[in-house]
């Protein structure tokens, strides 16, 4: 072999050990938490107020605000956490390189779109998200999307919806709704996350009180004077102000808790 044709077959050889490298550390980290510890993990989501008068009359009432149906799509549900070994390596949460449960039974399971009730008839429920194995550890951030329903009747509030409410203000019905399908981050209640260490059960809750945090319910109108007040994208009845501050505290009033 000549020394061009050897320089050449070198040059060959080294590419692809390189690439082979590559695609061996990327296939790691891709899978990295297939190798760790796993448990049961269920997820689920409600609705709550701290608000002394939040229950009257079998509604959920904040604000002014009484509650009778709560629904909302979700999709794209993606769970983040510090894992078990860094932790046992003493290694302080707040110094740790968060990671995704991405590839798990549990993402997995997440990631299809769904419709879930929070309150109905006036009554909170508890409706599941997903259950599924997922890596041990102690899970802080919660990532989904919203997501809005568009296949089925017409007929369905939720259709062409991502969230929904409907309820009273003084006395006249009223209905609250998105149509955006927008990211949410869910943190834990506390910094030091929820610990999964075998079958634990999640939930994310919406505060409802935070959600309607500087809202005055006091000021919403039936413009059109169909009987209704409708607070949703291009209101006819002229109470955008009041969508765009629940909208904006709609990140901050999901919280993720240890059921």
């Amino acid at each position: 072999m000549t020394m061009k044709n050897s320089i050449k077959h070198f040059q060959k050889l080294a590419f692809v050990l390189a690439f082979g490298f590559l695609a061996l550390s990327c296939s790691k980290d891709d899978d990295s938490n297939l190798d760790e510890p796993q448990s049961n993990v269920a997820l689920s989501a409600t609705a709550e107020s701290s608000s002394p008068d939040a229950r009257m009359n079998e509604r959920v009432i904040v604000n002014g605000f009484a509650a009778s149906q709560f629904a909302v799509g979700t999709k794209d549900v993606e769970m983040r956490y510090a894992a078990k070994a860094d932790l046992l390596a003493g290694i302080s949460i707040g110094n740790i390189t968060l990671r995704t449960n991405l590839n798990t039974a549990f993402h997995n399971e997440a990631s299809k779109s769904r419709n879930v009730i929070l309150i109905n008839d006036g009554n909170v429920r508890v409706s599941a998200i997903a259950e599924g194995r997922s890596p041990q550890g102690n899970y802080t951030e919660v990532n989904f999307r919203l997501f809005k329903k568009t296949e089925g009747s017409a007929n369905d509030p939720m259709y062409d919806k991502s969230l929904w409410m409907a309820g009273e203000i003084d006395g006249k019905v009223t209905t609250i709704w998105l149509t955006a399908e927008k990211m949410i981050k869910a943190r834990s209640e506390n910094a030091a996350g929820v610990e999964v260490d075998g079958d634990t059960e999640m939930v994310l809750a919406f505060d409802m009180d935070k959600l309607f945090a500087g809202v005055d319910f006091n000021t919403a109108i039936d413009a059109n004077g169909d009987g209704r007040i409708d607070i949703g994208p291009n209101s006819a009845d002229g109470n955008a102000a009041i969508l765009t501050r629940i909208e904006s505290n709609l990140e901050s009033a999901v919280v993720l808790k240890k059921k």
